[in-house]
């Protein structure tokens, strides 16, 4: 049985190393040297820094064509170690030797067999205007739905009870209403609590619907309630 296991992992690792299971594709050495180089100006000084730019740059360039994995290590681990050379100058002391610092780790790390490559991050598109205003919309909408149902539950509590002590007296019984009382107790501080945000909210709301982006359809439905996962989700 224990060499059955053993096989079958075996066979599992050579696997994941014949077809460089994990691996991502993109040297860490890859985004920080084009930081650096945006953070030098072209000029006649920084020719020779951004010559060893350049340097460093081939050496990530070179890791991200390899083909093997301990080549790929290598003009890793060489792309790293140059930019920890010139960070102080590219970024000045401080920010210089912080950057350093992390470069010479992770290229520690990747000679001792800890991959340095990281996925290739595509930049985080913008928000559009219209987007913008359509989660503000729906951020006011749901402060405003939760204030009016606290609201609607103070104007319960401060109205029901009264409403069926006055239905359930006659003129020979003597009607107690200290439940009545109770209910309107813990009423009236929600109903203080929650009128005052749902004023401010609803206000808000209505100024943010004012402003539309022009062009953006604004569709006026019902709240929809449904399963998400594992929960509900209200939509509106």
């Amino acid at each position: 049985m224990m060499s059955f296991a053993a096989l079958v992992v075996g066979g599992a690792i050579f696997v994941g190393e014949a077809v460089g299971l994990g691996e991502p594709s993109g040297c860490a050495a890859t985004a920080m040297i084009v930081d650096a180089r945006a953070n030098v100006p072209v000029t006649a000084d920084s020719q020779q820094l951004r010559a060893r730019i350049d340097a460093a740059s081939a050496s990530a360039q070179a890791a991200e064509r390899a083909t093997a994995r301990e080549a790929r290590r290598k003009h890793c681990v060489e792309a790293l170690l140059a930019y920890a050379d010139l960070a102080p100058e590219a970024y000045g002391r401080e920010r210089g030797e912080s950057e350093a610092t992390r470069a010479r780790q992770m290229a520690a790390a990747t000679s001792a067999g800890v991959d340095g490559y990281v996925s290739p991050r595509g930049p985080v598109p913008a928000s559009r205007p219209e987007q913008q205003w359509e989660r503000r919309r729906r951020r006011l909408v749901g402060h405003t739905a939760a204030s009016g149902v606290f609201t609607g539950i103070g104007v319960a509590m401060l109205t029901v009870p009264w409403i069926v002590l006055a239905a359930s007296c006659r003129p020979e019984s003597l009607c107690e209403g200290y439940g009545a009382i109770w209910a309107s107790g813990f009423g009236a501080p929600i109903f203080v609590a929650s009128v005052i945000p749902l004023g401010i909210w609803a206000t808000r709301l209505h100024r943010h619907l004012r402003a539309c982006p022009p062009g953006l359809a604004l569709h006026r439905g019902r709240a929809r309630l449904g399963l998400a996962g594992s929960g509900l989700r209200l939509d509106f």
